[in-house]
């Protein structure tokens, strides 16, 4: 099986390269169209593949439960993440546009003195790796006024599953969507608002959303979806760099099992923003690296006996603030297919 990776991974590469719309911005962005489009100018060219590796310091955890679980201190001395990223448009007229997107995020923890640890979500978070794997359909209509539609919707599998076991159970599935009504102003200005169901606050929850992609000049523009992300953008003219400053939520639901507690299943709930820099830099045209490094502050840490609306917690986790870095690389559309 091991083997059979590298030649899916190169397939996956050879596919990229030779359709280039499999981007993101050829969806969101055609400026020749008689319709209107959400893209901005200005906007870097979109990400189709991306593979990303990310790594935070070490940090303390304190967490408080009752008996008989209790009480426990420990050390996080490394917490790294695997993340890979594919999106691909399958429809594309001038009004109505369609596009999928996979991904797959694996988390691992080690423990200081992981040996001597005798606390069942410690020894969990030690033992085994937080997953998540997901399909996403986007949906962009268009109109011949100044008016466009978003959808996003998605679903995947949470937590410490084993997919030859637990492949469909719904306490592993998770579900998100978010429509959003836009308005675009010019090529440089556009804007939306909607409503949000996912697990960005770590549970279940519905929240607004407001889009909000200005580009003020050559130099200068932000890109940002509140209260999810915002990203002030500072681009060279050779258009081969790009710096941001960005803030995010980062939030999921995993359901995991855990020793010592009277149910089959329970479930972490994860929520965190961080404040990052990040740097894009140009390779060879088509492919890229970028790299973040900054500061991650927590939300929400618990783990519960649901995944639903209303939880009754049953670990309340205390994590100290650390700092972050990742590096990606990516794959964006050759600009002789864009001009």
């Amino acid at each position: 099986m091991k083997k059979s990776i590298p030649v899916v991974f190169i397939s996956i590469l050879l596919v990229v390269l030779e359709k280039p719309l499999l981007a993101q911005e050829t969806i969101l962005s055609c400026t020749d169209s008689v319709f209107c489009v959400p893209g901005v100018m200005g906007v870097p060219r979109a990400k189709g593949l991306v593979i990303k590796r990310e790594a935070t310091l070490n940090y303390g955890i304190k967490s408080r439960a009752a008996d008989p679980i209790g009480n426990a201190n420990a050390e996080i001395k490394s917490n790294s993440r695997w993340q890979f990223k594919l999106r691909a448009p399958v429809l594309l007229k001038e009004s109505f546009k369609i596009a999928i997107g996979l991904e797959y995020y694996t988390e691992e923890f080690r423990f200081e003195n992981a040996e001597n640890i005798d606390y069942p979500f410690y020894n969990n978070l030690n033992d085994r790796n937080l997953n998540s794997m997901k399909g996403e359909i986007f949906f962009v209509k268009s109109t011949l006024t100044n008016k466009y539609f978003l959808l996003r919707v998605s679903i995947g599998l949470n937590g410490d599953y084993n997919l030859d076991e637990n492949f469909g159970k719904k306490e592993f599935l998770r579900y998100s969507f978010a429509p959003l009504f836009g308005w675009k102003q010019n090529r440089y200005l556009s804007y939306a608002v909607g409503l949000a169901y996912s697990y960005n606050f770590g549970k279940r929850s519905v929240f607004p959303l407001f889009s909000y992609n200005h580009t003020f000049n050559d130099r200068w523009g932000v890109e940002s979806i509140l209260p999810v992300k915002m990203k002030l953008r500072y681009n060279s003219l050779s258009e081969k760099n790009y710096f941001y400053l960005k803030t995010e939520l980062n939030g999921a639901n995993y359901g995991i099992h855990l020793a010592d507690v009277n149910q089959d299943l329970t479930y972490l709930d994860k929520s965190e923003v961080r404040f990052m820099l990040v740097w894009e830099r140009e390779i060879h045209d088509w492919l890229w690296f970028g790299v973040e490094a900054g500061y991650r502050s927590n939300i929400d840490y618990d783990v519960s006996d649901s995944y639903d609306f209303d939880v009754d917690q049953i670990i309340n986790n205390d994590l100290k603030d650390s700092f972050i870095w990742n590096f990606s690389l990516f794959l964006v559309p050759p600009r002789k297919f864009l001009e």
